[in-house]
């Protein structure tokens, strides 16, 4: 399953899976889209300033492009 929507699946793959499931359960957004970029800000073992630039990067993709998934996830989990 792609769980990066509009984004390569990598080592923070479970990261989005948990992401996914936040929107599911309506996790507060902000909360879900702060867990996320920390996550994967913290997940890439020894990328350093690489994961920091993934997980700002995928924080900002969901913060302008999710309130869609947030919406469907919703319609999903009733």
């Amino acid at each position: 399953m792609d769980y990066c929507t509009g984004f390569p699946e990598g080592w923070w793959a479970h990261c989005c899976q948990a992401h996914d499931l936040a929107y599911t359960n309506q996790v507060a957004r902000a909360i879900a889209d702060q867990q996320l970029w920390q996550c994967v800000s913290t997940s890439g073992h020894g990328l350093g300033l690489l994961s920091l630039v993934v997980g700002a990067a995928m924080f900002i993709g969901v913060r302008v492009f999710g309130a869609y998934y947030y919406r469907k996830g919703a319609t999903h989990a009733n």
